[in-house]
């Protein structure tokens, strides 16, 4: 698995079970917003994409309740969504002709670290950004994104 950032102690900021509806991913992005602390704008809107994107993710493809965890540590920020669903999450090249599949396109595409964890009851899919400054003066979200290598928890890893 790949390694987690935050320390077994850690306490998260939010730690919420959400009704599986499709005004969850809004609700969940407002509650994030709220509890995530000072961050530059950039960081804010990538991190906050990427938790709407997972409990999107979340209620399209499992049924049941699911639970939401965020945690501010050092310099990163972590989201946890743990949802009934076996199936591990997929990234898919964003097409014209589906109207859906872009969600883990976008989360490998703005985290700095993502993978999932099964778990007996479905999985649990993590996702952390850096709050550190980027010595890079070319931001993350303003070049163009290329998926990047598997870890071994990601899909098709073999891992």
């Amino acid at each position: 698995m790949t390694r987690r950032i935050r320390a077994p102690h850690a306490t998260p900021l939010m730690d919420v079970w959400l009704d599986s509806d499709k005004n969850v991913p809004s609700r969940a992005r407002r509650d994030a917003d709220s509890v995530i602390g000072d961050v530059d704008p950039e960081t804010r809107y990538n991190f906050l994409l990427i938790v709407s994107e997972l409990v999107s993710n979340a209620v399209l493809h499992s049924r049941g309740p699911l639970r939401l965890r965020v945690w501010r540590e050092e310099a990163v920020l972590r989201t946890e969504v743990h949802d009934g669903s076996s199936l591990p999450p997929t990234v898919l090249m964003p097409s014209t002709c589906r109207p859906h599949g872009r969600g883990m396109f976008l989360v490998d595409s703005f985290a700095d670290d993502w993978g999932f964890e099964a778990t007996p009851t479905g999985k649990v899919v993590w996702a952390e950004v850096s709050t550190a400054p980027r010595a890079d003066p070319e931001s993350r979200s303003g070049r163009e994104q290329v998926p990047t290598v598997p870890t071994s928890s990601r899909p098709g890893s073999g891992g």
